[in-house]
């Protein structure tokens, strides 16, 4: 995780270039639970500079989804590398986990 953005009606989450869940998970949840508690019921992870995915970060990434649903809100996904879109595929996360182009239109659908 880098540093995160946040104005009143959304989240920016910039992830780093290994996503493989451990401690990055638990910083992932953290910033979620933070962000809830600020009322801030939207959610853009930004995944431009994301190189490499495993189970356990596509699990954080759902988890994340599910924290945000819990308390009526919601998490997106910007800029997926193809890479890591063809693996959203593979495993059908693409119907779970919306995703845009670019942060602008993720933005643009709150």
């Amino acid at each position: 995780m880098s540093n995160s953005t946040n104005s009143s009606l959304f989240a920016i989450i910039p992830l780093r270039s290994r996503v493989i869940g451990g401690a990055d998970a638990l910083e992932f949840s953290s910033e979620l639970r933070k962000f809830t508690e600020q009322n801030i019921q939207y959610v853009i992870v930004d995944m431009s500079a994301v190189e490499l995915i495993n189970s356990s970060g596509l699990g954080m990434l759902v988890s994340g989804l599910s924290i945000m649903r819990k308390i009526g809100g919601t998490l997106v996904l910007a800029e997926v590398p193809e890479k890591v879109k063809g693996l959203l595929e593979m495993t059908h996360l693409n119907t779970v986990l919306q995703s845009y182009p670019t942060i602008k239109q993720a933005e643009e659908s709150i």
